[in-house]
């Protein structure tokens, strides 16, 4: 009599740098090896996410100069047509948005685009969610229609903005400051830092010269000041309260000021107190309750950098292997990797031809930060990271 197959089923919420990376390794490398080990279970994974389009928003601050300077067809790829080298029964994507997990039954709620819900059951639970920016310009969305729409409107205000305001001194409002004055040297350009200095996870040094090259294109940069409220006016432009208590109005306003983690849907006991998944310090990415792992923006060892989403996507699945392959009874199956974050390290374009960074802590010169990212953004490596082959062997 042939025994009947097991399923074990792998729910992985979200699909950009993190999730989808993990499905690519999980299908490529740890499924094919417990499959071996395992003849009766049936292995499977489900992607669960609101958009059907993966955006690699890397090249964001030069793609809101001009789609001329970079092809939308270069920078969002259909999520269905990354896995496709696989097995179709090997995975499934549903799209919609997780609104509940209940640890107790294994089971993720999730609200799906027409309005129904769908409970989906899991033996290993992958939270790779990310985060919410604080503008809609920097992310997927809830449907990347939203945010093709919001780059257009972007690029067709710019030719003619007088006046353009971008709060946020970290590496996007850098960047995005650098590529606009470059292209529209004309406009008058204002970037709010928001603490005492640019780029604050780099060493003084590199901030004080990001500063000096983004005045060397025209930008004015404001330290300690922050934006309180945005309204938007009939004519398009912007009215802004500072929190000196000034009143500003713009041409074109654009938030870089980051975000909060994607996690309200997840029982408060796996949170710490900002909102990130509690891992195991980073290392293994596993969380406190078994089965469930977390890892990229929405956890809480990330420095919320492209090098660490992609650094941690092995160590995920070994351990999903290691744990999996343990209630098997085999041991010595996959060789746990651990998740190293890429301390101080940061590379930042202050236009197309130079830039500030460190690489473990050392600064960089100009002409290196433009032959590493400032020439192309890393937009050779879009199509590259959606399919999978930037991702180490497991």
């Amino acid at each position: 009599m042939a025994t009947k197959s097991k399923v074990h089923e792998i729910v992985i919420l979200g699909s950009h740098f993190s999730g989808l990376g993990t499905a690519h390794s999980l299908l490529r490398d740890i499924i094919p090896a417990l499959s071996k080990q395992t003849p009766h279970v049936t292995y499977h994974v489900t992607i669960v996410a609101p958009h059907t389009e993966y955006f690699y928003n890397i090249p964001g601050p030069r793609y809101l100069v001009g789609k001329e300077l970079i092809a939308p067809s270069k920078l969002f790829y259909p999520i269905a047509g990354a896995l496709k080298e696989y097995k179709a029964d090997q995975y499934s994507t549903v799209q919609g948005k997780a609104t509940a997990v209940d640890p107790e039954k294994k089971v993720v709620s999730v609200a799906l685009e027409g309005g129904a819900t769908q409970e989906i059951e899991y033996q290993s639970l992958v939270i790779a969610t990310g985060t919410t920016s604080n503008s809609k310009l920097w992310q997927v969305n809830d449907h990347e229609d939203a945010t093709k729409a919001l780059y257009t409107s972007v690029q067709a205000a710019l030719p003619t903005a007088k006046r353009v305001l971008i709060a946020g001194g970290g590496a996007v409002g850098v960047e995005t400051a650098g590529e606009i004055a470059t292209h529209y040297p004309e406009a008058e350009i204002t970037i709010l830092s928001g603490n005492d200095r640019l780029l604050t996870r780099l060493v003084p040094g590199n901030s004080s010269s990001a500063e000096r090259r983004l005045n060397a294109l025209g930008v004015k940069t404001v330290h300690k000041t922050r934006v309180r409220s945005a309204s938007e006016n009939a004519n398009g432009s912007t009215t802004l309260v500072l929190s000196d208590g000034t009143t500003q109005t713009v041409d074109l306003y654009i938030d870089a000021t980051g975000g909060k983690p994607n996690s309200s849907f997840l029982p408060p006991a796996w949170l710490n107190a900002k909102g990130y998944v509690i891992t195991d310090g980073g290392k293994t990415l596993r969380t406190p309750t078994p089965g469930v792992y977390a890892l990229g923006d929405v956890a809480d060892c990330s420095n919320a950098s492209l090098i660490d989403a992609l650094a941690s996507i092995v160590p995920v699945t070994t351990s999903i292997g290691i744990d999996i392959a343990a209630s098997a009874g085999k041991e010595g199956v996959f060789k746990q990797k651990l998740f190293k974050s890429m301390e101080g390290t940061q590379v930042v374009p202050t236009g197309p031809s130079t830039g500030v960074g460190q690489i473990m802590g050392w600064r960089i010169p100009g002409w290196l930060v433009w032959l590493i990212k400032s020439r192309t953004f890393f937009v050779e490596k879009a199509e590259p990271t959606w399919k999978g082959l930037e991702i180490a062997k497991a």
